[in-house]
């Protein structure tokens, strides 16, 4: 008996509250933002969104010495507004109209599913991945990336260009736009840094300070408690220490078993994130990372200060939602039938200063 078209649909449809589950777990930091309570659905109206940040006490003190002092309130010119574009994110992929009348049973349903959706989720999820740790996510250059390190990181959402989050250079030389608001202008918007001239020397101390100086911002947010780092800063790591704590974090049965393996940080999970590549470039051939962190990046991020947003599993609003499935189209003139799955997802941090970067890593 053959599938109907709409009968992949329906099962497309069931699958993609636990798809969608797959997906924030196939990136750390994506988990722990959901997990953290930081994801917000049904919330968007319109692309941009507006969020506050407020980069230092938003008050002030007065001492009482006699209890005639006027108590000096009002709030302290620290409270600026960001902004964040959610792009919209239309992956399609056709199934052949043959395979679907050849299909027999429940066995061969399962199959297409696997030949067809499932390997086009996975292909969408590694694109935003990239997208997310370098910036070179094929056809998702509107999502969000964390390399700020150089100009050429491909991050245009909704047509306008803007920096990667993330920045390879000192607090004081960080002189660029993060989600609308300049650098110069705003107090304390800027993430900490750190260089390793050689892993063997100073590369668990040089962690060790970025690690502590974003820690200690925010500080009623917990420390630094992910870290994301290519594969030769990841390894160099593993093999100067003498005592591997490894942390997996799977939980639940819809997501399969050792999407990311990672150890400890001192408080941080430290993640092996293969989506950084630190020799990646552009199409002029620009590197997509600075000089410093073409030997080896690392990402320190506190969670707690990330937050998403997306118009959730809503298919029966234009599709609008987390990744919501559209079709089945017929293609005029061939025996083919396409899918769409639909994402609008837009990240952002309040705080900068609670997150970091290290270069140099990669050296031995």
């Amino acid at each position: 008996m053959a599938v109907s078209p709409d009968v992949v649909a329906t099962a497309l449809n069931e699958l993609m509250p636990s798809y969608s589950e797959l997906f924030v777990k196939y990136h750390p930091l994506l988990e722990k933002v959901l997990k953290g309570g930081n994801m917000d659905r049904a919330a968007l109206k319109g692309p941009k969104r507006d969020f506050a940040v407020v980069t230092d006490g938003p008050g002030t003190v007065t001492e009482i010495s006699t209890g005639s002092e006027v108590i000096a309130g009002g709030r302290r010119q620290n409270a600026h507004r960001g902004q964040v574009i959610a792009p919209r994110l239309i992956y399609a992929f056709d199934v052949p109209g043959k395979d679907l009348a050849e299909a027999n049973g429940e066995m061969d349903l399962a199959r297409i599913l696997q030949h067809y959706p499932e390997l086009a989720l996975d292909d969408f999820h590694t694109r935003i991945s990239n997208q997310l740790g370098t910036g070179n996510g094929t056809g998702v250059g509107g999502f969000m990336t964390l390399n700020g390190t150089t100009a050429f990181s491909n991050f245009t959402p909704q047509g306008e260009s803007r920096r990667g989050i993330l920045q390879a250079v000192a607090p004081a030389s960080q002189a660029q736009t993060i989600h609308n608001l300049v650098q110069a202008d705003v107090a304390g918007w800027s993430n900490q840094y750190q260089d390793i001239t050689s892993f063997a020397v100073d590369g668990r101390s040089q962690m060790r300070k970025a690690y502590y100086a974003a820690s200690r911002q925010g500080k009623t947010l917990g420390p630094v408690d992910l870290m994301l780092g290519d594969e030769a800063s990841y390894l160099n790591y593993i093999d100067d220490l003498d005592d591997a704590v490894r942390v997996v974090k799977i939980e639940g049965d819809k997501a399969p078993a050792n999407v990311r393996q990672g150890v400890k940080f001192l408080d941080a999970d430290f993640y092996l994130d293969d989506s950084i590549d630190v020799a990646a470039q552009d199409s002029a051939g620009n590197n997509l990372f600075s000089t410093a962190a073409q030997d080896g990046m690392i990402y320190g991020l506190k969670t707690p200060t990330w937050y998403q947003f997306t118009l959730g599993h809503d298919a029966s609003k234009e599709t609008k939602g987390d990744f919501a499935v559209r079709g089945p189209f017929r293609i005029p003139d061939q025996d083919v039938y396409r899918y769409e799955l639909v994402l609008m997802m837009g990240m952002h941090t309040t705080q900068l200063r609670a997150n970091f970067v290290v270069t140099g890593a990669g050296t031995a």
